[in-house]
């Protein structure tokens, strides 16, 4: 469905989606600048702390609140490249000088967009699970999507865009100043007033851990 511009003849707008004008209501493209969870906190998550069920119900309203539709580029769920579903993703802040991180709400996502998000895990799995090309695709739908609206993007994600040759269309980096007095034990999630804390003793421990997988 096309919504055809009202202005006059000589105008050079072209027509709109509905998904492009409904999009716009709850559109939050600054989702794509989320920084990578800190590593004390990797694993500690609401959907691991309530269990599937909760997170399924959640996932589900989440996906219903914005009518199908990718709350970071707006795409319909029909309409997403590569996969036709969404993904649900907790969306976090970050508080680098406390350690104290908070889940802000649960929002849906297109796979592409959520795979942009978690470029860490992108940078492992290229070549195994994805293709070159497939991330440099993902990676590059993410930069546009943050150069349309002048938003920045975490460092890590530039500077792996960078390494594969991904354009990432004029959109600058940012890098978080991180509390270089901050233990490993110091992070913590707050979710429904209660304090989570890390799941590995150390850092070591997580590396263990990780490398195992």
């Amino acid at each position: 469905m096309t919504i055809e511009s009202t202005n006059d003849n000589n105008s050079t707008n072209p027509a709109i989606t509905y998904s492009e004008c409904y999009s716009a209501l709850f559109l939050k493209p600054e989702i794509l600048c989320h920084p990578h969870i800190p590593k004390p906190l990797h694993g500690v998550a609401p959907r691991e702390i309530k269990g599937q069920i909760w997170w399924d119900e959640t996932r589900q309203k989440a996906y219903k609140s914005t009518d199908y539709h990718c709350v970071a580029c707006g795409v319909a769920k029909q309409e997403a490249k590569k996969h036709k579903w969404l993904e649900a993703h907790e969306f976090w802040n970050i508080d680098y000088n406390t350690g104290v991180c908070e889940v802000k709400s649960i929002e849906p996502l297109c796979h592409y967009c959520h795979n942009f998000i978690h470029s860490g895990r992108l940078s492992m799995i290229i070549g195994k699970e994805k293709s070159k090309h497939e991330v440099i695709d993902i990676l590059e739908h993410g930069f546009k999507v943050l150069a349309k609206h002048n938003l920045k993007a975490f460092y890590f994600t530039i500077d792996f865009a960078n390494r594969i040759g991904a354009k990432t269309f004029g959109v600058e980096k940012y890098t978080p100043t991180v509390n270089q007095k901050l233990k490993w034990t110091d992070f913590k999630l707050i979710f429904e007033g209660n304090e989570y804390f890390s799941k590995f003793k150390s850092r070591s421990e997580w590396q263990s851990f990780y490398n195992a997988l």
